[in-house]
């Protein structure tokens, strides 16, 4: 009886470890966004279209620190020398920021000094939780926040020289975001979502396909891993002794 009780629970492990749950590890420190995309406009099925976890970048700066607008390119994203994803030409990119003023998602718009400009508008929903604007680049563009502090409308218009893009914080508990392009954006022809792990997530750009951030399952911690580990060692250990 206690061999076939010690075989139940070592096969549960066994069938954790192996139906399909994809094991994520990342620094204790950072946080992990769950990031699905629905499959067409308005159809929310977000559930059935998950495509992965991203893990925030982690700083000791805020959010605005990070984000570095103006310096040393002018009126542009200069994240990448405090560690944060490098703008890339025609590419939209959306992060999170783990600053010293909390949780932010951040969006950067193309790369500066690449010989073309841009325009976007975008707009994202918040649920289970209000937020604010606290990085606008450029400052005092086209950017709006109604709906009780929920919903965040941006209309950027970019020049060469320049990124845009803005940040949105602070994200506490149990929160999502909706985020979507309103219309079809010039001088973007990509966007995705980037970790700190290097685990992008490229996005399908069509207008009004909504992108939905939020915490997810939780990950399991690396000794979680180690127990379905030692649970898979213990059942051939089992069978062996038993085959014997």
């Amino acid at each position: 009886m206690r061999e076939s009780k010690v075989f139940q629970c070592l096969a549960l492990s066994v069938f954790v470890a192996f139906s399909g749950i994809s094991i994520f590890v990342s620094d204790a420190d950072a946080i992990t966004i769950r990031v699905s995309q629905e499959s067409a406009p308005a159809a929310g099925d977000f559930d059935a279209n998950i495509l992965g976890f991203i893990t925030s970048f982690d700083t000791a700066l805020s959010t605005a620190g990070f984000y570095q607008y103006g310096s040393p390119n002018a009126a542009s994203y200069n994240g990448e020398l405090n560690g944060g994803p490098t703008p890339v030409s025609s590419l939209s990119q959306l992060f999170l920021i783990n600053g010293s003023d909390g949780l932010s998602l951040a969006v950067v718009h193309d790369n500066p000094n690449d010989g073309s400009g841009g325009t976007t508008t975008t707009r994202w929903n918040l649920t289970g939780d209000t937020g604010a604007f606290v990085v606008v680049d450029d400052p005092g563009e086209g950017v709006a926040v109604s709906a009780g502090s929920t919903q965040f409308d941006s209309n950027k218009n970019w020049i060469a020289c320049c990124t845009d893009g803005y940040a949105i914080g602070s994200l506490d508990g149990n929160w999502a975001m909706f985020g979507q392009f309103l219309t079809t954006p010039t001088g973007i022809n990509s966007w995705q979502a980037s970790s700190a792990d290097g685990g992008n997530i490229a996005l399908l750009l069509q207008s009004g396909r909504r992108v939905r951030l939020d915490i997810g399952a939780p990950i399991p911690e690396p000794s979680t891993i180690l127990l379905l580990g030692s649970g898979l060692v213990g059942l051939g250990f089992w069978r062996w002794k038993k085959a014997a």
